[in-house]
């Protein structure tokens, strides 16, 4: 049986958190997981699917994901792949919201349609903690009243790695 690598891209650990908790949903039905950061720079030899995990910070997303997605693309479109989205609008699950997220999501992927096609896109929320920003992030969150605070649900993120592992399951052993 394929082992699965759980990728991400994170600036202050929530999508890190979240990938991880995928990571130990894929492992609980039987599969090989792996979870590194688009930093490690991972060489997907030794997988046979792949989970891509994306933080969304003020609407906008890091370019490391999709870098690294641009390096791998050959091989990444031959593979099974799920992607996640994580943001703090996410907060206030909406159709306004999701369809917000799935251009972000888009820009993660490079606009490969093909990846993340082997299991429906995960939208979840994040964190925000002014301690960890720097003071130009706070001063704008202040003067926009935007609200700080914790909404990773673990149990949404469990749900979802489930129903995606079971589809990348049945696409490994194919």
């Amino acid at each position: 049986m394929g082992r699965v690598l759980v990728v991400y891209d994170s600036r202050f650990g929530a999508t890190r958190d979240i990938a991880e908790e995928i990571s130990r949903s894929i492992r609980g039905v039987g599969l090989g997981t792996e979870v590194l950061s688009v930093g490690a720079n991972p060489d997907l030899e030794n997988y046979s699917a792949v989970v891509l995990g994306a933080p969304v910070y003020s609407g906008q997303l890091n370019t490391g994901l999709c870098d690294w997605v641009n390096k791998h693309a050959d091989r990444l479109e031959l593979m099974p792949t799920a992607v996640f989205v994580v943001g703090a609008t996410m907060r206030e699950d909406t159709p306004e919201v999701r369809a917000k997220l799935d251009t972000v999501l888009g820009q993660a992927i490079c606009d490969h349609p093909n990846l993340g096609s082997a299991a429906p896109r995960g939208y979840f929320a994040g964190r925000v903690d002014p301690h960890k920003l720097i003071p130009q992030q706070r001063f704008v969150m202040k003067m926009a009243k935007l609200p700080s605070g914790d909404w990773v649900d673990l149990d949404v993120v469990h749900k979802w790695a489930i129903e995606i592992a079971c589809k990348l399951v049945s696409r490994v052993s194919a």
